[in-house]
């Protein structure tokens, strides 16, 4: 019997794997999907927000604040990738100044860096701004970080520290036996003292399975995005916010880690929490919208557009409770990525440390590999004469050598779909999005695993539909 069972292996279960590893405990985590970081964790903004926007008085504008400010030592201490870039929240009409007022303020109350700046500043700062902006909040915190490079790091290390993950492994239902859980998955049976349930787009169904009590009020709001072409990299400097409405913070204009511009995205409520689709009307809806805030791109820089799906709660906060030795995480929608530490924190300090002791234990390093830059032609020539794969490049647009994907096939949590090697690598991530490399990472994937090219997934479509219904 183990001590703790996590269900799912998004940034919060991920988190909480990695916090939980520096103890004496037997923890194991369960992931329906192929690859950690597959859902709502993979397809989002990538922002660690300030903590200025939550609502006051909520586990949101708590942890936020926790997360934002724990993020720059994981980070370090994982050697991923983390840049303060700083963000500004521009107000383009005079009735947009009272919201502008009212966020200066609370950003006060909280200790949250900020600055604000007349229209020349902000102009000077970024030439590519609408030109009709009239005010802008500055927030020097604000960062962007790789969500998946972050999940699979802390994941990695914990695994190296004893956390045992089961993947593409499905929580099928659960019953209370004595004095601990037994969890039925697609695969078996786990008995767990405790559970904690961090299942993101399941979890509401996971905490109902457990307790039919326990209808906790969630909508599901798909967002799109559209990406640019590595060109556009010097395009903008900081991440662009509109003033927010009901809806939430509304399309941005984001520059990620690796140079892409992003824009998005839309909030749509929808039924289906796997609908990934882009549509006709959310990428005209950014179109529309992103023009509010900068200068259009033209449309032939666009290379990708995708879709995430969030969790959002009625309450418009976290819901985080215990019931019986079981902690139900739900409801995570943004700022999650950035609370996700606190998050952790919160599930520890107020569930974990009820039951256990906790007592620390030496630690297995783990530091993330950072690929080589494409432009670091001296760093790559001396890899090669160390090891010839390094030369063979079989992603063209991002220059991704064998060697690169063979590594990330084989971390302790390595890649085990195309998807995955992506993400790690970033292979198909460029102007052809896998047009050329594709069957070739396919090839290897293959190769490294020992399975045949046909049965190397792409993503996964094994466990998609709700939890409690049975699958074919």
């Amino acid at each position: 019997m183990i001590d703790l069972l996590i269900i799912g292996a998004g940034i919060v279960g991920c988190q909480l794997a990695y916090d939980l590893s520096h103890f004496k405990l037997s923890v194991c985590v369960l992931e329906k999907n192929v690859e950690i970081m597959n859902e709502t964790s993979s397809a989002n903004s990538a922002l660690i927000h300030a903590g200025y926007d939550p609502e006051e008085n909520t586990l949101k504008a708590k942890l936020n604040l926790i997360g934002a400010k724990r993020y720059p030592d994981l980070c370090k201490a994982l050697n991923t990738d983390y840049q303060a870039v700083g963000s500004l929240l521009v107000a383009m009409h005079e009735d947009e100044l009272s919201s502008l007022n009212e966020l200066y303020e609370r950003a006060i109350r909280r200790d949250v860096q900020v600055e604000r700046l007349h229209r020349d500043e902000v102009i000077k700062r970024e030439p590519n701004i609408n030109p009709n902006v009239i005010e802008a909040l500055f927030f020097p915190t604000t960062a962007i970080i790789t969500p998946w490079q972050m999940g699979y790091a802390l994941m990695n290390h914990a695994v190296l520290n004893g956390v045992e993950l089961r993947r593409n492994e499905a929580f099928v239902s659960v019953v209370r036996v004595d004095d601990h859980y037994c969890v039925t998955t697609s695969k078996g049976t786990i008995q767990a003292r405790y559970v904690i349930n961090a299942a993101g787009l399941q979890a509401q169904s996971v905490a109902k399975i457990q307790n039919p009590l326990n209808d906790y009020p969630i909508q599901f709001r798909k967002g799109e995005y559209q990406v640019s072409d590595l060109e556009d990299e010097n395009y903008l400097n900081h991440v662009i916010y509109p003033c927010p409405s009901n809806k939430g913070k509304g399309v941005l204009a984001v520059k990620t880690v690796e140079g892409n511009l992003m824009f998005g995205p839309t909030s749509t409520v929808i039924e289906d929490p796997y609908n990934h689709g882009t549509t006709k009307d959310g990428l005209d809806e950014i179109d529309i919208k992103i023009v509010q805030i900068i200068k259009p791109l033209p449309k032939s820089h666009l290379i990708r557009q995708f879709a995430g799906v969030r969790p959002s709660p009625v309450s418009k906060d976290f819901i985080l409770k215990e019931d019986k030795g079981w902690f139900d995480c739900v409801g995570i929608d943004s700022p999650g990525l950035a609370s996700a530490p606190g998050i952790s924190e919160y599930v520890i300090e107020n569930f974990v440390q009820k039951y256990f002791i906790l007592k620390r234990k030496a630690m297995v390093e783990f530091i993330w590999p950072h690929r080589i830059h494409p432009q670091d032609e001296a760093k790559r020539a001396a890899m090669i004469e160390m090891n010839p794969r390094m030369g063979k490049i079989i992603c063209v647009c991002e220059t991704v050598s064998e060697q690169e994907i063979i590594d990330a096939i084989h971390l302790p949590v390595g890649a085990r779909s195309v998807k995955g090697v992506k993400r790690l690598t970033r292979p198909g991530s460029g102007r052809c999005q896998g047009g050329f490399c594709e069957t070739a990472v396919v090839k290897i994937l293959a190769r490294e695993l020992k399975m045949l090219p046909s049965e190397v997934p792409y993503d996964n479509e094994a466990f998609l539909l709700p939890y409690g219904v049975e699958h074919e």
